[in-house]
């Protein structure tokens, strides 16, 4: 998911904090060891990142776990996501890496790709998938092998401020149907009738997420199933052309909307009333809603290059993932198994995670979601027969590519680079990055 802060990566390439190298360090995997349950008490090491909130709710799940399973031990150990990253590249590196990861989209194939995460399939016998669709099971596989276990899904939406529209008689559009040029009128046109109080929308293209989906409503797609850029560089010059032609019409002038890219949440323009749509994955409408006052937030489709491509993928929230080394790989797919699966640990997590990818989890949470959930959920419901088959994972290399996007938006924003050469100047760093780090 899109989160406030800066995701700086440790792990390979142009953009490397932290040799490859060391990082291959772990690529020689244990995976093949027999998957069966010990006779002796064992101890598990489960790390994640998150908030206090998240802490906690998670050493809940894990005493629930433990009061079942009283011959296993599960120790936690979590931090920030800045500091998250570092710790695990050197955990791996030392051949001393947790047994159970929280794992993000942005790096689930640089480990992967060496070896360092387990193969599901293995402990199928300790491990229920059935409660997961194949297109979501999917989204955690790299060459076709089970690396992860995707925890929430996810869909790019345009978070609206239905409060906005009514104040100033704008119509909600017709979201099935709308085109690229209608939602530019549509945000141009809050400029206009606000007097310039509010604008339409933040920036268009800030992020991978939002440049995924255009190219593939333009039949395309960042990366191909063997990790090479395969972006086409006038589908990103003409996605890059909107933006620069709606600053300061429609959406934030260019010094507003690079402030806005490292706004926390709580001064966003949307959560401020300032802005009336943005561009959010579904599920952060929750606690986009919980920080805007006096106002009502709903969800809309993406405008579409042709409504028969609306670019619908899920993207999960993260993963849960197995150390390839584990020295205990059924007692930790048995705790996988408790957190995708149990009605007790779904009861206990909610949604901090996201919206569960898991329909049975989904199911027992269902009569309890909030509005602002639920509606999360049903707009995961809404496009579930028009997603298609993700994306391929984030190569090695290119896990800053977030940032990355940041850097050329501005260069466009601020006019010191044409789209076009911004473009295509953008995929030939990201192509020398994935290069460099394999």
């Amino acid at each position: 998911m899109t989160t406030p802060f800066s995701r700086r990566t440790l792990l390979g390439g142009a953009f490397a904090g932290l040799s490859t190298l060391a990082l291959a360090g772990c690529a020689v995997g244990g995976d093949d060891a027999d998957v069966a349950l010990s006779n002796e008490e064992v101890t598990l090491r489960f790390t994640w990142w998150g908030s206090d909130a998240r802490h906690e709710l998670t050493q809940k799940a894990i005493d629930a776990f433990q009061k079942e399973n009283p011959k296993i031990k599960v120790k936690g150990e979590f931090a920030d996501w800045q500091g998250y990253w570092d710790r695990l590249a050197t955990t791996f590196a030392a051949n001393d890496s947790a047994d159970i990861i929280q794992m993000d989209e942005l790096y689930l194939r640089t480990y992967a790709d060496r070896g360092s995460l387990m193969d599901l399939a293995k402990t199928k016998e300790f491990l229920d998938l059935s409660g997961f669709e194949d297109v979501t099971l999917q989204a955690g596989q790299a060459g076709g092998t089970q690396y992860a276990l995707p925890i929430g899904n996810g869909a790019m939406s345009l978070v609206a401020n239905k409060t906005l529209f009514e104040k100033y008689g704008i119509a909600l559009p017709d979201d099935k149907t709308w085109t690229w040029d209608e939602f530019e009128s549509l945000a141009a046109e809050f400029s206009t009738k606000s007097k310039g109080d509010v604008v339409g929308v933040g920036a268009l293209g800030t992020e991978a997420g939002q440049i995924t989906n255009y190219a593939r409503q333009n039949g395309g797609d960042l990366f191909d199933d063997s990790g090479n850029v395969v972006l086409e560089a006038a589908v990103l010059a003409e996605f890059w052309e909107r933006t620069a032609r709606m600053a300061g019409k429609g959406a934030p002038s260019a010094e507003s909307s690079v402030e806005q890219m490292t706004a926390a949440l709580n001064q966003t323009w949307l959560v401020l009333g300032k802005q009336a749509m943005n561009f959010n994955y579904n599920t952060q409408i929750i606690s986009l809603q919980a920080a805007t006052k006096d106002a009502e937030l709903v969800l809309l489709e993406l405008p579409t290059v042709d409504s028969a491509k609306p670019g619908f993928y899920y993207k999960p929230s993260m993963y849960w993932s197995i150390a390839a080394r584990t020295k205990h790989p059924a007692e930790a797919a048995k705790f996988v198994d408790f957190l995708a699966n149990s009605p007790e640990a779904a009861k206990i997590i909610g949604v901090d995670r996201g919206i569960p990818a898991n329909s049975k989890a989904l199911q027992t949470l269902r009569p309890e979601l909030d509005a602002p959930s639920e509606q999360a959920a049903a707009f995961n419901d809404l496009v579930s027969s028009r997603v298609s088959t993700p994306p391929a994972l984030t190569p090695a290399g290119a896990s800053d590519i977030n940032n990355l996007t940041g850097r050329y938006v501005q260069e466009v924003l601020f006019d010191r680079q044409k789209p076009a050469e911004a473009a295509q100047k953008y995929i030939d760093e990201l192509k020398t990055a994935v290069e460099n780090a394999k």
